[in-house]
């Protein structure tokens, strides 16, 4: 007697945990802090970097701003990952160079890391830095005060948050109710519920489900006019590629679309971001200087 075979599905660290997925991800986290490190050394011998510069009270609240040779075209605000709870700006530094070069301020900016703050409050302080960038975009003379997001992982979440925020309640002085134009969410998380199941997603794995869903930008509206461009790996665990059609479904009317990367994972998909050949740098560049966004 013949009997089906059960394909069990994939669940919770499977879904998920892109480090276990990625045996050699120390050596790629190294590599981002050398060529960090390098770069910020660059800009400080040619005088177009500013350091730790606050946007907010908290010691947490700092950026590092890498400036073009020539008036900027743009602000593009830089929102690293580590599912809420790792990492710092001092590993993302290496994300810049293409885009200065290009004609771009980059603002790679720093937070205070879960369990020291939740989630929410996470999102508060990128949105703080997003308001105090707005501000001050004038300073180094970009037009119009044209400001984007882009973020990696949990640094995507918080990028597309962004777009959905009702900036009147955050921050009424700010003189637009939308001062992020657009997006750029690389392998970012979009509905936080599903990890609430995923023990080393710690900073969700803590909360309420209420808050989960206040905190996912899939179940919130986007601003009319903004634009999401999103990129994924195709080595990328199967939660993350859920995750994707998700946000491409719900904000269907404000997607720019997907960039899907051959042979890339959760953290050499970055590679597409960060090199002036890459896929995603390529599809940014467009989005950045597109009339609608």
């Amino acid at each position: 007697m013949n009997q089906r075979r059960q394909v069990e599905e994939p669940h919770g660290e499977a879904l998920y945990n892109a480090r276990a997925a990625t045996p050699d991800y120390l050596r790629i986290f190294d590599r981002w802090a050398r060529d960090s490190a390098a770069y910020r050394a660059q800009c400080k011998r040619r005088g177009n970097g500013r350091f730790d510069v606050p946007y907010g009270p908290r010691a947490a609240e700092t950026l590092d701003l890498f400036l073009p040779s020539e008036a900027a075209k743009a602000t593009l605000m830089y929102v690293h990952g580590g599912y809420w709870s790792s990492l710092d700006k001092s590993d993302a530094s290496w994300i810049a160079p293409a885009f200065v070069d290009a004609g771009y301020a980059v603002a790679v900016i720093n937070y205070a890391l879960y369990p020291e703050v939740s989630v929410g409050a996470i999102a508060d302080q990128v949105r703080a830095a997003a308001a105090w960038l707005y501000r001050q975009c004038p300073g180094w003379q970009v037009s119009g005060g044209r400001l984007y997001a882009c973020g990696h992982s949990a640094g995507g979440h918080l990028a597309t948050l962004l777009l959905a925020t009702d900036w009147t309640k955050f921050d009424s002085s700010l003189a637009t109710s939308r001062p992020v134009a657009a997006a750029i969410s690389v392998s970012g998380l979009y509905d936080l519920v599903p990890l609430l199941d995923v023990p080393s997603v710690a900073a969700v794995h803590g909360m309420e489900q209420g808050a989960a869903m206040q905190a996912s930008p899939a179940r919130l509206s986007p601003h009319s006019g903004s634009r999401l461009l999103t990129a994924l790996g195709n080595d990328e665990n199967q939660g993350f590629k859920q995750q994707a059609a998700i946000i491409a479904e719900r904000w269907a009317h404000v997607h720019a679309g997907q960039v899907d990367c051959p042979r890339r994972n959760h953290f050499t998909i970055l590679d597409e971001l960060a090199q002036r050949d890459g896929s995603i740098f390529n599809a940014a560049l467009a989005l950045l200087s597109s009339p609608h966004s």
